[in-house]
Parts: C-alpha cells; sequence; structure tokens
C-alpha cells in the first residue's frame, strides 16, 4: 500500500514538473533580461512630385509652394508585434508608461515629445535613441494642439503661395487643430534592428497624398490671402485632414 501511494505521488510530481518545464520553454523574453544595445536614428521628411523639390506641391488648379510646414506631435509610438506585453521607454522621457497593449517580444519604443517639427524643405532630425533589438512593423502618431508659437492652440501651421495656371501668386496659410493619433504600417515589412546597431528611421509626409483632392483654385480670399482653418474655407480643411493618415509612413533607409 505504501509502495503504490509513493509511486502514485512520485507519478504527480512528474507530471506536474514537465508540466511546468513546457510552460516556461514557451513564455517570451522579459524585458528585463534585454539589453538597449542598438540605436535608432529618427528624423521627419517630406516629399514631392514636383520639380524634385519637396516645398512645391502640385494641386487642383496649379501649385503651392511651402515657406514652413510645422507639426506637433506630442508621442511617437514604434511597434512589434510578436509576443511580450510591454513598452519600451526612449531616453527623452521620465520613464512611465502608458500601460495597456498586445503582447510583444520586444517593448513597444515610446517616443515623449513634444516633437515640433518644420518639413517644409527636408529632413529634420528627431533625435537618437537607445532601443532593444527587434523588429518593428506599426507606428503611432500623436498630433496634439501646442499653445505654443507658432500654433497657438493648433497642432499643424503651414504657410505658403498659391500659384495658379495663369500664374498669379496668393498667399495660403492653413490652421489645424487636428487633435488625434492614428497608426500607420512602417514600409518593405517592418525595421528589423539588431545587435549593437544604429538604423536610421524616417517619418515621411508625402505632400502629394497631403493635398490631393484640395481644390484651393476655389476658396474663398480673405484681405488677399487664402486662409484654411475651421471658420475660413472649411471643406478644404476637412479634406487635408481626412488625408493625413494616408499619407505618413515610415522607412527605413538602410
Amino acid at each position: 500500500m505504501k509502495a503504490a501511494r509513493f509511486v502514485l505521488v512520485l507519478g504527480t510530481f512528474i507530471i506536474a514538473a514537465l508540466f511546468f518545464s513546457a510552460c516556461n520553454k514557451n513564455e517570451p523574453t522579459s524585458p528585463s533580461a534585454l539589453s538597449k544595445s542598438s540605436k535608432i536614428m529618427l528624423k521627419a521628411s517630406s516629399k514631392s512630385a514636383l520639380s524634385g523639390n519637396p516645398g512645391n506641391i502640385p494641386v487642383s488648379g496649379g501649385s503651392i509652394s511651402l515657406s514652413s510646414f510645422n507639426v506637433n506631435l506630442s508621442k511617437i509610438q514604434i511597434q512589434e508585434n510578436s509576443g511580450f506585453n510591454g513598452e519600451q521607454q526612449g531616453d527623452n522621457n521620465d520613464g512611465g508608461t502608458d500601460g495597456g497593449g498586445s503582447e510583444t517580444e520586444t517593448p513597444d519604443i515610446i517616443l515623449n515629445g513634444p516633437f515640433n517639427l518644420n518639413i517644409a524643405s527636408g529632413s529634420v532630425d528627431v533625435g537618437s535613441f537607445d532601443v532593444y533589438p527587434g523588429t518593428f512593423k506599426q507606428v503611432d502618431l500623436y498630433f496634439t494642439a501646442s499653445l505654443n508659437q507658432p500654433y497657438n492652440g493648433n497642432s499643424i501651421i503651414i504657410n505658403g503661395d498659391f500659384t495658379n495656371q495663369a500664374g498669379t501668386s496668393i498667399p495660403v496659410i492653413l490652421k489645424s487643430g487636428f487633435d488625434h493619433n492614428f497608426q500607420t504600417l512602417i514600409s518593405n515589412n517592418g525595421i528589423t534592428v539588431t545587435q549593437n546597431t544604429t538604423v536610421p528611421v524616417t517619418i515621411v509626409f508625402d505632400f502629394n497624398k497631403l493635398f490631393t483632392n484640395l481644390n484651393i483654385s476655389s476658396a474663398i480670399v480673405t484681405n488677399g490671402a487664402i486662409l484654411i482653418d475651421d471658420t475660413h474655407n472649411p471643406q478644404l480643411l476637412k479634406a487635408f485632414e481626412n488625408n493625413l493618415n494616408n499619407s505618413v509612413e515610415l522607412e527605413n533607409e538602410r
């Protein structure tokens, strides 16, 4: 009888040991076991097909030449979708987390701003950030209104000139209070960051897509300028904001 009990207890112990061993094998690597051995060099940039100058954009009835395109981002979150619940913090923030999120093996890259980007004529440096190695496939951009100059309660401020097909130019000022975040995929199957490497990554605003369907030639002129905001030509502002999500992507420059 004692022998039977011993065999039963021993069998139960072996089954439990095999169960926990199998569970441990399937557990993803915890961030505490990783090290931020790599860097991302982040830039923001713009592009346009007109004359190779990103500040010149073809639009309905003519073209726009931009002198400034200011965007205020409160946060940039670059995500990897493959197995551990966590978020990694960039060097520029206080180490807090936003909580929540799907399981991912590598924590998300959380870069807290604000980031004031003027990308009218090309690219600007956002910063260099220590990150864990991983493959990142999508990014969330958080547009946030700012009370600072030049925004004054907006998140996007654009200045430029519209030139119609007759060659006449008129100033254009666009003010958007767009205060949302949206998610966009990273081109070419994501960005892979290996250990002890520095990877250049660029947030690209495609001005051709951003200004598509904006018939600026039909805009009402106020005091010698085309104003586009909540109270002036609001239909053009709505079209511009609707274009935002499909006009931004992340590119790996390697």
